[in-house]
């Protein structure tokens, strides 16, 4: 957000020491157990709606020219769950020892789901919906960089003769692509005379090669025992953007993020919009980061404008450090 993007390379760009702070991870005995999980780097960026939309298609523009477009037969993937879920295709894919390639994955129950998630079983309904707005979904991105360079750069594209500029010329780069989450999702309900609603027994989803290997190059580690307990959809997207954020910083070099860019990017107000939206919704993203900063993120070190300019990312200390033996890898608890 508030550096400009380089061109070559930077859709999905991701820092490989990223991948490395963690090392290899093992539980921990006594205290609280903590979990690693991943997501997709683009998904910091933009994510899903904060709310279910009951929509095929969704679209989110963030603030450094990326566009994220969801489409789904029935309904696109939302909210707290739908993070979640997301957060757990996006660790198994990582983990696969086969790489872009189709990844499966298999449960006894939607209960063994539930666990590897540490979600209550009553969650089973949602995370069932979810996984329903993920089968046979698509999300597609879409940059546009724009850039000045010299126009005698581009000679070759005037006709003998034509008048070629003498100074800079504008540059605008469209970049696009589709990737699809699952390739096939199978499940069995259970009926009997005693339950009005179906019991989930085996089921299995196949996630795609093409985003299995999105996953294995770009994704971003998180706590996910923190991502799981920040119960608002913005607040997880905030959060998970920080880490990502984080990661890329160099010491003494702070970065600053204008107020508009923040608005834009966690919680956009539309063009026919009350002023006033964009100053409520700045409020609740500042609200949001104190309490991320209070409970969640001790060691995240940044600046708020008193004037309500914006913010200051500083190089924090990272939340997990390699070889941290508090933390255990989400899916590491199945018993598969």
């Amino acid at each position: 957000m508030g550096k400009k993007i380089k061109q070559q390379n930077t859709l999905f760009e991701v820092d490989d020491s990223a991948n490395q702070l963690f090392g290899e991870l093992e539980k921990t005995k006594g205290n609280k157990e903590l979990t690693l999980s991943y997501i997709p780097s683009f998904f910091t960026t933009a994510s899903l709606p904060f709310k279910n939309m009951r929509k095929k298609e969704f679209v989110r523009k963030a603030s450094n020219g990326i566009s994220l477009i969801l489409n789904s037969p029935s309904n696109v993937p939302y909210g707290k769950y739908g993070r979640l879920l997301l957060s757990v295709f996006t660790t198994h894919a990582v983990l696969s020892k086969e790489k872009r390639a189709p990844v499966v994955i298999e449960f006894d129950s939607m209960a063994q789901l539930l666990k590897e998630m540490q979600l209550p079983r009553q969650r089973g309904k949602d995370i069932q919906e979810q996984i329903k707005c993920f089968t046979r979904a698509t999300f597609s991105f879409e940059q546009r960089i724009e850039e000045q360079q010299q126009g005698h750069l581009f000679k070759d594209l005037y006709e003998p003769g034509e008048k070629l500029p003498k100074g800079e010329v504008t540059v605008r780069t469209t970049s696009t692509g589709t990737i699809l989450f699952t390739e096939g999702v199978q499940y069995q309900e259970i009926f009997d005379e005693n339950s009005t609603n179906p019991r989930i027994g085996k089921f299995k989803v196949q996630l795609s090669a093409n985003f299995a290997a999105f996953c294995q190059s770009h994704a971003v580690p998180i706590n996910y025992t923190i991502y799981k307990d920040i119960s608002s959809p913005v607040g997880k997207d905030i959060y998970a953007w920080l880490v990502y954020r984080n990661n890329g910083l160099e010491k003494d070099k702070p970065v600053f993020v204008p107020r508009d860019r923040i608005v834009e990017q966690f919680m956009p107000v539309a063009e026919n919009a009350d002023p006033k939206t964009a100053n409520v919704n700045y409020s609740r993203i500042i609200d949001q980061i104190k309490e991320i900063k209070t409970k969640y993120y001790p060691e995240l070190k940044i600046d708020i404008s008193k004037d309500g300019a914006g913010i200051t990312l500083f190089k924090s200390p990272t939340p997990v450090l390699k070889d941290d033996v508090r933390y255990a890898l989400i899916s590491s608890s199945l018993d598969m």
